[in-house]
C-alpha cells in the first residue's frame, strides 16, 4: 500500500512541469471573477499555481505600500498610477471599463432611475439602500457617498443604509432581502446569484471605472508571471472580461 502511494506521488510529480511556479496576484473585487476564470484555465494548461488576494482598490494599494509581495496586480487605473513607483517599468494595460449600476432582485418590479429626478425619488422611496462603505476604500462606495451629498439626500439615505465592505456585499444584501436596491459596479452585481443589474446611474452621477493590469518588479523576473500577464491581456482573456460585464476593446 505504501509503495503504491509513493509510486502515485512520483507519477504526479512527473506529470507536473519542472518549472511549475507560484504566481502571486493582487486584484480588486471588480476583476475577481474574470481573473479566477482565466486563472483556472491557465493553471490547468501550465501547472503553475496562482495565489490571489482580492480587496478594494484602497486595500490593494495599502498592501503594496506595506511591502506585501505580488507578481501581477489588477486594480483601478488610478490606483496603479498611485503605486507606479512599486511596479515594473511600463504603463499599466487597461483590461476593461465598467459602469455603476443599480442592483435589484430578479423578478422584482423595475424602478426607473434614468433621470436625476427619478434617481433621487427612488433613493428617498426605498426602505433601505445598499452600497459599499466609503470608509473601506471601495471606489464605488466613495463615489456614491459623494453623489448622495451632491443631490442632497445623504442624511436620509445614511439613516437606512445597508453598508458592505465591497460591491459583492451589495449584491448579497439584495439577494438576502436586506435592501430592495443597491449601487455598485455592474460586474460585481452580475457575479452574485440572486441579484441583477436593474438599471444604471444617470450620466450626471455615473462613474466609469477603468481597470488595468501591471507587473511588479518581482513579477518581471518571473517567466510564469509574464505568461499569466499575457493570458489575461490576450484575446481569450479579453473575451472573459467582456463576458463578465466589462466594456473592452477588441
Amino acid at each position: 500500500m505504501i509503495r503504491a502511494i509513493l509510486l502515485a506521488g512520483v507519477a504526479c510529480a512527473l506529470a507536473m512541469p519542472a518549472s511549475a511556479a507560484e504566481i502571486r496576484v493582487f486584484g480588486t473585487g471588480a476583476v475577481m471573477h474574470s481573473v479566477q476564470e482565466i486563472s483556472a484555465a491557465f493553471e490547468k494548461e501550465t501547472g503553475h499555481k496562482i495565489v490571489a488576494t482580492y480587496g478594494t482598490a484602497g486595500a490593494i494599494g495599502k498592501k503594496l505600500e506595506a511591502g506585501e509581495k505580488a507578481d501581477v496586480v489588477l486594480s483601478s487605473s488610478g490606483g496603479l498610477r498611485d503605486a507606479k513607483a512599486l511596479l515594473a517599468d511600463g504603463e499599466p494595460v487597461v483590461v476593461g471599463r465598467v459602469r455603476m449600476g443599480m442592483a435589484g432582485k430578479p423578478g422584482a418590479p423595475k424602478i426607473d432611475i434614468s433621470t436625476p429626478e427619478k434617481f433621487k425619488a427612488a433613493l428617498l422611496a426605498a426602505p433601505a439602500v445598499a452600497y459599499a462603505d466609503p470608509a473601506q476604500g471601495s471606489t464605488t462606495g466613495v463615489h456614491f457617498g459623494k453623489v448622495l451629498e451632491q443631490i442632497g439626500v445623504a442624511d436620509q439615505v445614511k439613516a437606512k443604509a445597508v453598508l458592505g465592505k465591497d460591491g459583492f456585499d451589495v449584491g448579497k444584501a439584495i439577494a438576502d432581502g436586506k435592501a430592495p436596491i443597491g449601487f455598485t459596479q455592474a460586474t460585481e452585481i452580475m457575479a452574485v446569484p440572486g441579484a441583477e443589474v436593474a438599471g444604471y446611474l444617470p450620466d450626471a452621477y455615473q462613474l466609469v471605472s477603468s481597470y488595468a493590469i501591471a507587473m511588479t518588479k518581482d513579477g518581471e523576473k518571473s517567466e510564469a508571471a509574464k505568461a499569466l500577464y499575457a493570458a489575461i491581456t490576450g484575446p481569450k482573456g479579453v473575451d472573459v472580461f467582456a463576458h463578465h460585464g466589462f466594456e473592452v476593446k477588441k
